[in-house]
């Protein structure tokens, strides 16, 4: 239960690094926003070695091998290629360009999609039983986290987001946004 809590602590930095990229401060933005990565990766990998396993079939496994590895292919493309990286992550300013095509066109937040994806793949490659009690409690977490970013933080970054919010489902996909993801990714 430590590395779930440990793992969740990380959405609190990631508050922070929204909080600090909106206040300019580049080192501190970047501060936080390491730590909560590393806190998540850390507390994931040492969840999957101490946690307790359920017996998992080994075409299950190797299908939810494949299908982690592409969730977190998504997840990575999602937030450190589609988005500019250096703009988003590296400099003390953040961008101020939103980004409405590819996957961003599918959902305003296509990380959680991916995020909870991968955990419950993670689970089913691992068999960690503790694995699928943190991808929820920590996917729930995620889903607050970007509640606040739609509240406190994105109208104030990108002028236009208001408009993006109208013409962009928020989470859950539609028929009309998974056309234009796929007409603009």
């Amino acid at each position: 239960m430590f590395y779930i809590i440990l793992g969740s602590t990380a959405f609190l930095f990631l508050f922070l690094f929204d909080f600090y990229t909106l206040r300019e401060e580049g080192i501190k933005k970047k501060i936080f926003g390491l730590i909560g990565i590393s806190l998540l990766i850390y507390s994931s990998i040492m969840l999957a070695i101490v946690s307790p396993r359920l017996s998992i079939p080994i075409s299950i496994k190797l299908s939810a091998g494949l299908a982690w590895f592409l969730s977190l292919c998504l997840l990575i493309y999602s937030l450190f290629l589609e988005l500019p990286f250096v703009k988003t992550y590296g400099k003390k300013e953040h961008s101020n360009k939103l980004v409405d095509t590819g996957t961003y066109a599918l959902c305003r937040h296509p990380g959680v999609l991916w995020f909870g994806l991968m955990f419950l793949f993670f689970f089913l490659l691992t068999g960690a039983k503790l694995i699928l009690l943190a991808g929820i409690i920590w996917t729930g977490l995620d889903v607050l986290h970007v509640y606040i970013q739609e509240k406190l933080f994105f109208p104030k970054m990108f002028p236009e987001y208001s408009l993006y919010m109208k013409e962009t489902p928020m989470l859950i996909p539609t028929v009309y946004s998974i056309k234009k993801c796929l007409s603009t990714i």
